[in-house]
């Protein structure tokens, strides 16, 4: 693999309760790490990895249904179909869930066979995805803004109730844009009782965008407090700085010096 080409200390600066975790997805066995010890869904192997430490995984390690998120296997009809999901009231009716499929993000057909999972301290390569969990919402704030606090770039999420894994890995590698979730939006988790609490947001960063994220983060203006005492002392100043600035601009002349 690429040796880690940039430095990612700027996430220091948060001090996360969970330490970030980049991810690779690679179509040869990695050297230099050891194979998970224990079988757990994709969903929650970035928890493990903060837990435990870097590990990789293959096929035979995954106990739910994300081999065909990663493309390691064709999809299974019950699944597909809508069957499994619908029966069990995952969805109204089983075409409710089967439309769903539609939509869910999977990568190409064995283009993948291992995927590499290391906490960002650990770092000894250029991770594809870095996953980081924030702690509250200013933290959340920030990353956010970083996406597209020099380009203007909006923010967004999208996702469904089912196979979270999709979302954080599949789509932001087929996209090149962040998404995020909510822990406890995504009925898998909940079901397996994964030792996370509700509530947190689940930032999945792809390599196309972590070199911008990292060189906003870096700009101090990013973390300028915007908060006021109240709401009359944010008008104050926020209509002092309009007239300011509209005695600068040519579109207003009752403002031009006479």
């Amino acid at each position: 693999m690429e040796s880690i080409p940039q430095d990612y200390s700027v996430f220091d600066r948060f001090s996360f309760k969970r330490k970030p975790v980049g991810v690779k997805f690679l179509p040869t066995k990695p050297q230099g790490f050891e194979r998970i010890k224990n079988k757990v869904a994709l969903c929650e192997m970035f928890i493990e990895s903060q837990k435990s430490g870097a590990f990789y995984v293959q096929k035979e390690d995954f106990i739910c249904v994300e081999t065909l998120v990663l493309g390691m296997e064709d999809p299974e009809p019950v699944f597909i179909s809508g069957v499994a999901g619908g029966e069990a009231g995952l969805y109204k009716e089983v075409r409710a869930n089967r439309r769903a499929y539609e939509f869910i993000p999977k990568l190409k057909r064995g283009s993948v066979n291992y995927v590499v999972f290391c906490p960002i301290d650990k770092l000894t390569f250029d991770p594809d995805i870095l996953i980081v969990i924030t702690d509250n919402m200013s933290q959340t704030r920030n990353i956010l803004r970083a996406e597209g606090f020099a380009s203007g770039d909006p923010w967004s999420a999208t996702g469904t109730p089912i196979l979270a894994c999709s979302w954080l890995y599949a789509y932001p590698m087929i996209t090149g844009r962040i998404n995020y979730t909510v822990t406890g939006l995504h009925l898998g988790l909940r079901a397996i009782r994964a030792p996370i609490e509700e509530g947190l947001f689940v930032i999945s960063i792809p390599w196309t965008v972590l070199p911008t994220i990292i060189s906003n983060l870096k700009d101090e203006k990013l973390y300028i407090e915007w908060q006021s005492a109240d709401r009359n002392e944010h008008y104050a100043k926020f209509n002092k700085h309009c007239a300011d600035l509209r005695k600068r601009m040519p579109n207003y002349p009752e403002f031009e010096d006479k």
